[in-house]
């Protein structure tokens, strides 16, 4: 799983002509996650991400989500407290 890119597109276009593998040495093997991951190009480099990014719907500030973990701690603390 990449995050869709231009180097994304590059290899699903790779993909699509059933390449050879020094073909995908070629494209894969360009310290492309070094670009990725450590040097921070989101054009070029490949950026792997997990299955859990399917289940994000909606980008939040990181204080709202902290606000909202604390509501519902506050919530779950009062169920608790019932029992």
């Amino acid at each position: 799983r990449l995050l869709k890119n231009k180097f994304y597109e590059e290899v699903q276009e790779l993909y699509s002509k059933a390449p050879t593998k020094e073909e995908l040495i070629e494209l894969l093997g360009r310290a492309r996650a070094k670009k990725g991951m450590f040097e921070g190009d989101l054009e070029e480099g490949e950026l792997e991400i997990g299955q859990i990014s399917g289940l994000i719907h909606e980008i939040k500030p990181a204080a709202a989500i902290v606000e909202e973990m604390i509501s519902e701690f506050n919530q779950a603390k009062k169920e608790v407290s019932k029992l």
